[in-house]
């Protein structure tokens, strides 16, 4: 009973420090981008911390948390720095759940039928799920902005193509620097690919040779 109720304590008080280092992170990268990045001209031209923030929640945490984490940024970008009326509050959860559904860890059952379909019933690596899912955050940014800045003023500037471009190749640049100290600081250290040893069959000298009887 008390080693039930250690672990039963163990499991809850590691269930709280994964959720207080989500919450910390989410805010500590909002701080980030709103503080540090605009002192850098070419480090505003997206918000590459708030991207690199939810594709590593995604893969880490999964799809409730990148919901938590997009709506979270929606209402704080909505409130702080609007752009458009309602953008920011409609995008950033939007595809937040739009990218947990491509790159967050598939569930059992999905393996399991990914399995007997012939397939390899395993996730991708999450550094490279990471890392395109950034890059998805940052080109349904570029698009959306574009999109929106046409139907509004009916322009469609080449520069600002070209600065779409730029800001995309930034992002991937940015999530590849990133996500790395922010995994370990969510408590994911970095694993090498053990590869077992291969033990060559040695017959037991002990043991009693077969005696066949006619």
């Amino acid at each position: 009973m008390i080693q039930r109720l250690e672990r039963f304590g163990h499991m809850f008080l590691r269930s709280v420090l994964r959720e207080v280092l989500l919450f910390a992170a989410i805010f500590l990268g909002y701080l980030i981008q709103v503080c540090v990045l605009p002192n850098f001209p070419f480090l505003s031209l997206q918000p590459f911390m708030l991207f690199t923030v939810m594709a590593t929640v995604t893969v880490c945490y999964g799809r409730l948390r990148a919901f938590w984490c997009g709506a979270i940024y929606g209402i704080l970008m909505e409130i702080m720095l609007s752009t458009y009326q309602l953008m920011n509050l409609l995008f950033y959860p939007a595809v937040a759940m739009l990218c947990s559904v491509l790159f967050a860890d598939k569930s059992a059952q999905q393996l399991e039928y990914e399995k007997n379909i012939g397939k390899s019933g395993r996730d991708r690596s999450p550094y490279l799920r990471t890392f395109l899912c950034a890059q998805v955050y940052s080109v349904f940014y570029e698009v959306v902005n574009l999109a929106y800045l046409y139907l509004r003023e009916s322009l469609f500037p080449l520069n600002l193509v070209l600065r779409g471009l730029w800001a995309i190749l930034l992002c991937s640049i940015f999530a590849l620097i990133v996500m790395l100290p922010l995994r370990m600081f969510f408590g994911y250290p970095i694993r090498r690919r053990v590869v077992p040893k291969v033990v060559p069959y040695q017959p037991s000298s002990t043991q009693e040779p077969m005696q066949w009887s006619i």
